[in-house]
């Protein structure tokens, strides 16, 4: 389907987005590789190698920081745009840090102000330790919704399950949801022995800190997904999903989930990428971007 089809048909409704055709010797290279893309996810989410991305020309984002919260929080953020706009506020995955978001801060439009925040537990973020409550992670977020008109979150990864909390317990602050990649559903978070073995202190000493601090917020992602469950009807605000279909690390069962859990006002709108995996911020950015757009209309028609 064409990508004109981000007409921006309203929730809920589920979007295809056919792969291009990969050709007969892509066809025979993907048939080979298929077996290897759970391992390939799990290596670049681990190392980020193939994540990296130049800086765009004149990229300087301004550096804030917000004072320690009830939690002992201190958040680290960037940010461009006009801070009278409307706010629209990205959320990280596991690991990850604020920078990541950069194509996205690039080139803000008119009337916009974009922040991305190292999570709790990443980047500048202090103290520089695991923070696995999505309640905890949403709290050290929600100053950055503003007092003005309702912001728009943005989560990929962890970053989604962060956002429907900010969602949850924030609802009259929050005017849209994007979710990319989005964790949620509890029965699909399966933990690997050598998490558990990573977790036990005479190894997780040797692991550099943010490695640390994301395996222990895996970890603990089931149980706070299935407390997410019980809170996801306090959710008020249209969400749109972004799915890739070959996503391993978050299989689309979890937007399967999402479609169910998600009814009424709050949507959802379904995008499904065909062909694509758990990268989208990076191989797919241009279609998250129309897909944001999507978000903000919802927002302003609400």
């Amino acid at each position: 389907m064409p990508i004109d089809l981000f007409a921006c048909a309203p929730p809920p409704v589920v979007i295809e987005i056919p792969a291009p055709e990969p050709g007969a010797a892509g066809e025979v290279l993907q048939f080979l590789t298929a077996p290897l893309q759970p391992l390939r996810e799990q290596f670049i989410a681990i190392t980020g190698a193939g994540l990296e991305t130049a800086e765009p020309e004149g990229f300087a984002p301004a550096r804030h920081r917000i004072p320690a919260n009830g939690d002992g929080i201190e958040l680290s953020y960037i940010s461009r745009g006009n801070p009278a706009g409307r706010r629209i506020v990205f959320i990280h995955g596991s690991p990850g840090v604020a920078e990541e978001w950069g194509a996205f801060l690039a080139d803000v439009p008119p009337g916009q102000y974009r922040l991305a925040a190292d999570r709790p537990g990443f980047g500048e973020t202090l103290p520089q330790e695991p923070v696995p409550s999505l309640a905890a992670q949403a709290r050290s977020l929600a100053p950055l919704l503003g007092d003005g008109p309702g912001a728009i979150v943005v989560g990929y990864s962890f970053g989604g399950p962060v956002a429907l909390r900010l969602a949850a317990d924030y609802p009259d602050k929050v005017a849209g949801i994007l979710l990319i990649g989005s964790a949620a559903d509890p029965a699909a978070e399966e933990i690997h022995p050598l998490q558990e073995a990573a977790a036990l202190e005479m190894f997780a000493q040797l692991l550099p800190v943010e490695l640390h601090n994301s395996n222990t917020e895996l970890l603990a992602l089931r149980a706070e997904l299935e407390t997410l469950a019980g809170d996801l009807d306090e959710i008020t605000a249209p969400v749109t999903i972004v799915q890739g279909l070959q996503d391993t690390l978050v299989p689309p069962q979890s937007a399967e989930y999402l479609g169910e859990m998600l009814q009424g006002p709050a949507g959802p709108r379904q995008i499904l990428i065909e062909g694509g995996d758990h990268f989208l911020p990076w191989t797919h950015p241009e279609t998250l971007k129309l897909a944001l757009r999507c978000v903000l209309r919802d927002a302003d028609q609400s």
